[in-house]
């Protein structure tokens, strides 16, 4: 089952509102990109890797930044602190932190804590719903329309909204909206 197929169309509708909302406070238009460190500074959050975290255990630091198999998580809500994976790609940890501030921005409580890891653990509907708000703040319907109407290939919208091909076709998939390759 798909996203589209998950999620209630008003939900959808409502997470492009936020994402434009969003937008509209930092005074970019749909078709201009939205950086994630822009974002996190409009909602007072700090960005770490885990060598940065001074109370986390060496061993887990080990893990975390041995491991591709995380990509964020919230670890503090206030001050409001997330972990980001640098081993990922500048758009993959784009994306990871635009689904991170999908979490905050839905209000999305944390379940409890892995305990090899120390990154929190969410219900599946949660992670579902971060992840379409996310691709709403990387590339916004709206965006896509205007890229698309601009006659841009894949590869150059991944390039101006500073996102992965994968998110392109992502949304493009979400959204209807065709792209060409």
């Amino acid at each position: 089952m798909t996203l589209t197929e998950k999620l209630p169309t008003e939900f959808r509708q409502r997470c492009e509102g936020i994402a434009t909302e969003q937008r509209s406070l930092l005074n970019l238009r749909a078709f201009e990109p939205l950086p994630a460190d822009l974002l996190a500074t409009q909602l007072g959050a700090t960005i770490l890797t885990p060598e940065q975290i001074s109370t986390l255990d060496p061993s887990v630091v080990a893990v975390l930044l041995d491991s591709d198999q995380w990509s964020a998580g919230i670890i503090n809500q206030n001050p409001l602190w997330i972990v980001n994976n640098p081993r990922h790609t500048p758009a993959r940890r784009e994306s990871n932190l635009m689904h991170e501030f999908g979490h905050l921005l839905l209000r999305h409580k944390i379940v409890r804590f892995n305990p090899n890891t120390g990154l929190p653990l969410r219900r599946q509907t949660d992670e579902d719903e971060a992840t379409y708000l996310g691709g709403c703040f990387q590339i916004p319907r709206r965006g896509l329309l205007w890229a698309v109407q601009c006659q841009m290939t894949q590869t150059e919208i991944a390039v101006h909204f500073n996102a992965s091909e994968e998110m392109v076709r992502f949304r493009s998939n979400l959204t209807g909206v065709n792209v060409k390759t």
